[in-house]
């Protein structure tokens, strides 16, 4: 059964300050919490219907964690989603390092990414592509926002991800490797031939990558419509659309393993 204050707490969740004072952030849905079973997170409680807790198969290591068991009208009560599935999790936000030497490993640099759904997609994306790392500027969307968590369908809990002063982080990192941008006078993303390491900055929704970032790319790459000019076509791409463009090029370039 569901108390007054688990109640309070799960939906204080939902606001990036509370998260942030708590140290917690929320998972729900029977595939995202069994990615989260299965990674290292720390999990503090699940709150779940008696069909996923008969059915669930939960990690050795996470026998001893705390499971609730509610009714299906006490998860519509704190789920976000628009059909709730069986199951939520609390789980503890892992504190995070700064990147040292970045030589050969894949970044990519977020310039203040703002919509939920693009963070959890480029994250996925990342994930997908074997990209080492994700650094975001500050006035990105919050990683542990639910909807970020969501999207990305686990990715949240592989790919090692830092806030920065972005500006800092490419001068710091300049010297080591590459700093690739998506601009619209860049060259074909097609022809360019990447390195085997660099970071790639992915610019914000509405306004592209900020007026100070701008110098500090070395490897200016555009990513070509059908058509040349404004007629009949869309402004530019979605940044995540625009972010897994540029990873599959890299990984046709440079393949793992």
């Amino acid at each position: 059964m569901l108390s007054k204050n688990q109640l309070k707490l799960i939906n204080s969740l939902r606001l990036s300050k509370n998260r942030q004072e708590e140290g917690l952030f929320v998972a729900e849905g029977v595939k995202l919490v069994d990615e989260l079973l299965s990674s290292d997170f720390a999990v503090e409680k699940i709150f779940a219907t008696a069909g996923w807790i008969s059915g669930s198969h939960i990690p050795k290591h996470r026998y001893l964690v705390d499971i609730v068991e509610i009714s299906q009208q006490e998860l519509e009560k704190i789920s976000v989603l628009n059909t709730p599935n069986q199951v939520l999790a609390i789980a503890r936000i892992p504190e995070t390092h700064a990147a040292g030497d970045l030589s050969g490993e894949w970044v990519l640099a977020l310039d203040q990414i703002r919509d939920p759904g693009n963070l959890g997609t480029i994250i996925r994306t990342a994930d997908w592509f074997g990209i080492d790392r994700i650094v975001a500027a500050p006035g990105s969307v919050d990683i542990w926002n639910p909807k970020v968590v969501q999207a990305s369908m686990g990715s949240v809990f592989r790919m090692p991800f830092h806030y920065v002063d972005l500006q800092k982080f490419l001068n710091t990192h300049a010297s080591q490797v590459p700093v690739y941008g998506t601009l619209l006078e860049g060259e074909d993303v097609t022809t360019v031939r990447f390195k085997t390491g660099g970071i790639v900055v992915i610019g914000n929704e509405s306004h592209g990558i900020s007026e100070e970032i701008i110098p500090l790319i070395t490897g200016r790459i555009t990513i070509p419509g059908a058509l040349k000019g404004p007629k009949g076509r869309a402004e530019s791409l979605n940044a995540s659309i625009a972010a897994a463009l540029i990873c599959y090029e890299i990984r046709r370039q440079h393949p793992l393993g």
